[in-house]
């Protein structure tokens, strides 16, 4: 039994990675909070489409955090404080990767706007869409390709993320299934809600993967 309930037990590094991973979920969550109670609160309107594009800003930095924490539980399984980890990241990836952020914010204003103005077609509706889609795709390209350790300002590793996802296309392809998996774990009935508090964590573990497989990560990665 002692050695059941000791810190470096089976049992004990299971629950310890289980939290962690609760813990990166919750707090990815935490960043689109501001995003969902403008969306809840003030819906399409002129101010709601503003205020929405301002305060989707926090969820960009918020995942380069949580793929940083997934980084950080595949090297050591549990790193310890996973509040402080996630939200030093989050202070990381806005500082280095702020202009980039708010550029995908300005772009979701733009395509709301569209949305609101042109979307009741379908050929507008599937344009926009996709656009939508491209943008979530370079969003997550720019993140990882931070953490694989492309370097300069905001732009050059936009550019590096970038070639890398054209060199690499399976990679953004899967990205976008993990995406959709998880949300749409996150619809099922009655376990939904207790899903979606794993399942960020998942998604972001299992990008990190796809881009290791897969070879984007040494292509963002490499310096020119």
């Amino acid at each position: 039994m002692t050695a059941w309930l000791a810190y470096d037990s089976r049992l004990s590094r299971t629950l310890l990675g289980a939290f962690w991973w609760f813990a990166t979920s919750v707090q990815l969550l935490a960043t689109a909070l501001p995003f969902a109670a403008v969306d809840h609160a003030i819906g399409l309107s002129h101010l709601g489409i503003w205020l929405g594009a301002l305060a989707a800003v926090p969820a960009g930095p918020g995942l380069y955090a949580a793929l940083k924490c997934m980084r950080d539980f595949a090297a050591d399984a549990y790193p310890g404080r996973p509040f402080a980890t996630f939200w030093r990241a989050w202070l990381d990836g806005w500082r280095r990767l702020r202009r980039i952020w708010t550029g995908a914010a300005a772009l979701g204003l733009l395509l709301a706007y569209n949305a609101v103005l042109y979307g009741t077609g379908d050929a507008a509706f599937a344009a926009i869409t996709a656009a939508a889609v491209l943008l979530l795709t370079a969003l997550i390209a720019v993140a990882g390709a931070a953490l694989a350790g492309a370097e300069g300002p905001a732009l050059a590793v936009l550019t590096a993320a970038l070639k890398a996802m054209l060199l690499r296309p399976q990679a953004p392809a899967a990205w976008l299934a993990l995406a959709a998996l998880a949300y749409g774990s996150a619809q099922l009935p009655l376990v939904g809600p207790n899903l979606a508090l794993f399942t960020p964590a998942a998604a972001a573990w299992a990008i990190l993967v796809v881009n290791a497989a897969t070879g984007f990560d040494r292509l963002a990665g490499r310096s020119e």
